[in-house]
């Protein structure tokens, strides 16, 4: 059995491995949640801005500008501190503060710090630079004053004081910060948003049985808090555990339903574990909440089409069509192009695929238009098209000489995809890609020759290509009599990919051939155990027939002719022996 290389294979290009699927990270935004409604905020400024700006003080301005535009960061700084204590100014401060912060001089951004917390005390911001500053310079008992600070601070924002420190704290090196987070848990000891955010600076040390311990005391705290869940998961996805990570996903949702950040982390899992249809349902309840939310339609719009919920598909690919706010309309329109497509209507589909106008997708639907124009019965407009794209698109010549060849194949014009591959052979005669394809096509036209001359060609280059080494045997065993070297080329694939459905078919094909027939009988039972394959079925059957198993040779070609009713393969190989 042949087997054509993954990135050629003629088929529609929507996949889910073009939603890639990231793995649950713990929330410690810069967006805290909120927790009460803002009060009056705790720290008061004594700075005084002056009255007017004076030429000097306008100098200062204008001078640490241009000097940060000119990359002179001393300067800068020694402007932008003139400022700031003219005019009393924290935002000159924080410039200042940060820029000496990006140069690492631990002084002088201490002394800008000092500045903006004194002309703005209440700056989260600024304070959680100070808390970082003290920290890299060990003052454990200041980097305690700026953690409290921020937490009174965000309280008063009605923000979450304890994530916005564990996010301050993510980039902190060394053990003073859990020091730090131990003293704070100590003092909030019934707070379940500091047993988080202890878990989160443990998790960031890979701590993790602490961190496990702190997520069981912010869930027994707080157990209508989801995000101690999350955290739990990914804690064991980071250890490796992946049953565990998927029980505390399970459990999550079973006490969240409603809770859409756990439902969709339930259904990327299930998208991982290629159960779409489930999948699908949790990213719609987790839309109820987040009806806006651009990656959430982005993979409820292709699971859709991957489910074959057409309607849901395309409610979905309108809306973010119809929204400029998303900035999605160029692959909404290639997956609408993709859902008429796969619903048959050749002539949308190919309109659909004209509007996409740029970004990433803009190349495949150029490649479906000329293939779909080929399809639609003007196969020279389809060339012409092919031809423009290997034009825009040189670095994908060679892939596209596949498609167009394939296509032509499709089309029952062997000749036609053979003269496309003779031309791209001679255009890139060392490319193992299109000598490999041409040779699957020439032996499918009983071409021997040429088939076994081009797969050489790839092995003489690739020596231990398992599919070449496969196709060369199986066209071997099929098509010659030269069985025992059919064998060994088989074998060799085999010792490289024994769990491979076509090698297992070519193995018990070649068996066969040798006479071997009992040996044979393993192996084409075990592909089609392994893949539903029409020319596996009319194999297995037919040598279950030569060995008088008759019954159960029928009924093999008969499921195979179920699922595949239109293979000529199978067709053949009843007629034969019935």
């Amino acid at each position: 059995m042949y087997r054509l290389p993954v990135p050629f294979l003629f088929a529609l290009t929507l996949t889910l491995s073009a939603c890639q699927v990231p793995a649950i990270k713990p929330d410690t935004g810069s967006q805290a949640e909120v927790k009460s409604p803002a009060r009056e905020l705790p720290f008061k400024s004594t700075a005084e801005a002056p009255d007017h700006v004076d030429k000097e003080l306008l100098y200062d301005y204008l001078a640490g500008e241009i000097s940060v535009q000119r990359g002179d960061w001393e300067a800068a700084y020694e402007h932008l501190m003139a400022a700031a204590q003219q005019a009393k100014d924290p935002v000159a401060a924080s410039k200042a503060a940060r820029l000496a912060w990006r140069q690492d001089d631990r002084a002088k951004a201490a002394d800008a710090i000092r500045l903006w917390i004194e002309y703005d005390p209440n700056s989260l911001a600024a304070r959680q630079l100070a808390l970082l500053s003290s920290l890299r310079s060990n003052d454990l008992a200041g980097a305690r004053e700026q953690a409290l600070a921020i937490i009174q601070i965000a309280d008063a924002l009605g923000k979450d004081g304890f994530l916005l420190l564990g996010a301050a704290l993510a980039s902190a090196k060394g053990k003073a910060k859990l020091t730090l987070m131990d003293e704070l848990v100590r003092r909030y000891t019934d707070n379940a948003h500091a047993h988080y955010a202890r878990a989160l600076v443990l998790t960031q040390e890979k701590d993790f049985d602490a961190a496990l311990s702190a997520v069981a005391l912010a869930n027994a705290l707080a157990p209508d808090w989801d995000k101690p869940y999350l955290l739990r998961v990914q804690i064991h996805a980071m250890r490796g555990e992946d049953e565990h990570a998927e029980q505390a996903l399970r459990d999550a949702v079973h006490l969240h339903p409603e809770a859409p950040a756990i439902q969709e982390a339930y259904g990327r899992l299930l998208m991982q574990q290629k159960e779409y249809d489930k999948a699908l349902e949790h990213l719609q309840q987790a839309l109820k909440h987040k009806p806006r939310d651009q990656e959430l339609l982005y993979l409820t719009g292709v699971l859709a089409l991957q489910t074959k919920n057409w309607k849901l598909a395309r409610r979905t690919w309108e809306q973010l069509r119809d929204d400029p706010r998303l900035q999605k309309q160029d692959e909404a329109w290639y997956f609408l192009g993709q859902l008429e497509e796969l619903q048959g209507n050749l002539e949308q589909a190919v309109e659909n695929y004209r509007h996409v106008k740029g970004g990433r997708l803009r190349n495949d639907a150029l490649l479906r238009i000329a293939i779909l124009t080929g399809k639609l019965g003007k196969p020279e407009e389809s060339r012409k098209l092919f031809r423009n794209l290997r034009i825009t698109a040189p670095h994908q010549a060679v892939q596209t000489y596949i498609t167009e060849a394939e296509l032509f194949k499709e089309l029952k014009k062997p000749d036609q995809a053979l003269a496309i591959y003779n031309e791209a052979i001679q255009a890139y005669p060392q490319d193992t890609d299109l000598r490999y394809a041409r040779g699957l096509l020439a032996a499918d036209m009983g071409n021997v020759g040429l088939a076994e001359k081009d797969f050489k060609a790839v092995l003489n280059l690739k020596p231990d290509d398992t599919d070449t080494l496969n196709a060369l045997g199986y066209t071997l065993a099929d098509q010659t009599d030269r069985y025992q070297e059919a064998y060994d080329y088989i074998s060799a694939a085999y010792k490289q990919a024994p769990e491979s459905p076509a090698i297992l078919d070519s193995m018990g094909w070649v068996l066969y051939r040798l006479g071997r027939k009992e040996e044979s009988l393993k192996f084409l039972r075990e592909a089609a155990k392994l893949l539903d394959d029409p020319e596996i079925a009319s194999h297995l059957g037919e040598v279950l027939w030569v060995t008088g198993a008759k019954d159960e040779a029928r009924k093999v070609w008969k499921q195979g002719l179920k699922n595949h009713p239109d293979s000529k393969k199978l067709i053949e190989t009843m007629q034969r022996f019935q």
